[in-house]
């Protein structure tokens, strides 16, 4: 499968804009420098495994935030919206993203036992994997074993990437029962994180332009009152908080992009109207001005190494 390049492109519903592996084999491995690949919020019909290696990573997954460290990681259900920050200088993970064809074909037996009790299940947007839980850690080991080999294209990686994924939701399925209750994804909820992503997917067609409130709210058929009231509740953070943010992950994509253009008209692309300003917050949320950003990324090895 080789490994694929981490993007942020996503359609008209925020979902996210990427063929996963191949047609007749629907999985794909990122090999992610956290300093340098951002994780905004997204979704997609696929499931999603998540390994950290090394560095502290707050996520934010179905109205909850997990912190996780080097070791732990998470499982993404189909269609959840999630994001990830790195919370520490240096971090890296380990992710795959895989359509549930990759462990049935077809409605067999397999897909009834093990895939329909975890595909969209309201009870399991999510799970938390930590290795002081005895099945969680065997299926971080296991989601381990299927990213080596099929990043790398092992000898006979389809079969056990499909066998050890396999086994990774046979646990998954016979924890259902008793994971009812803890993380619940309300049918409100869902509506709700729609209406969300409808917003988000606004501000990234137009962050380098003024943006209201009222226009953020508009573009998602809500009051302003309301539009507030549900990114705090899906994203943590208000609507123009989430703005700027996303307006200093895309400076920070054009910085570390070859061109010749200044910092100050990447800070005025993306939204900034003021350079001293943008210089601020830049300095503010990644702990360096926008040119030791530059020259620190000059210093360092790719993100991506190709296989």
């Amino acid at each position: 499968m080789a490994l694929t390049k981490s993007v942020d492109r996503v359609d008209e519903n925020g979902r996210e804009i990427l063929t996963y592996g191949t047609e007749d084999f629907p999985i794909a491995f990122f090999d992610d420098d956290l300093t340098k690949v951002a994780v905004p919020p997204h979704w997609h019909d696929e499931f999603e495994i998540v390994i950290i290696r090394d560095g502290k990573v707050r996520v934010r997954i179905a109205g909850r935030e997990i912190m996780l460290s080097a070791g732990e990681g998470y499982f993404a259900n189909s269609g959840i919206l999630h994001a990830a920050n790195l919370l520490s200088r240096e971090g890296h993970q380990h992710a795959m993203v895989f359509s549930p064809r990759v462990i049935s074909m077809g409605v067999d037996l397999v897909w009834k036992q093990y895939v329909t009790p975890v595909l969209n299940n309201p009870q399991i947007p999510f799970i938390r994997l930590t290795p002081s839980i005895p099945w969680e850690k065997e299926v971080l080991i296991l989601a381990e074993n299927v990213w080596q080999w099929g990043a790398y294209e092992k000898k006979d990686f389809p079969i056990y990437v499909r066998h050890w994924l396999s086994q990774s939701f046979a646990m998954i399925a016979d924890m259902t029962e008793t994971m009812e209750g803890e993380t619940h994804y309300t049918d409100k909820y869902r509506r709700d994180e729609l209406r969300v992503k409808k917003a988000l997917r606004f501000i990234e067609l137009n962050y380098g332009e003024a943006i209201t409130l009222s226009e953020i709210a508009s573009s998602a058929a809500i009051s302003a009152s309301t539009c507030l009231r549900l990114f705090n509740a899906v994203l943590g953070v208000t609507p123009i908080q989430y703005v700027l943010s996303y307006r200093l992950q895309k400076a920070a994509e054009e910085l570390a992009s070859p061109g010749d253009r200044t910092i100050a008209e990447i800070a005025y692309a993306c939204g900034f109207t003021d350079a001293s300003y943008f210089d601020r917050c830049f300095s503010r949320s990644y702990g360096m001005s926008p040119s030791d950003y530059i020259h620190n990324l000059e210093a360092r090895p790719e993100a991506h190494q190709p296989v």
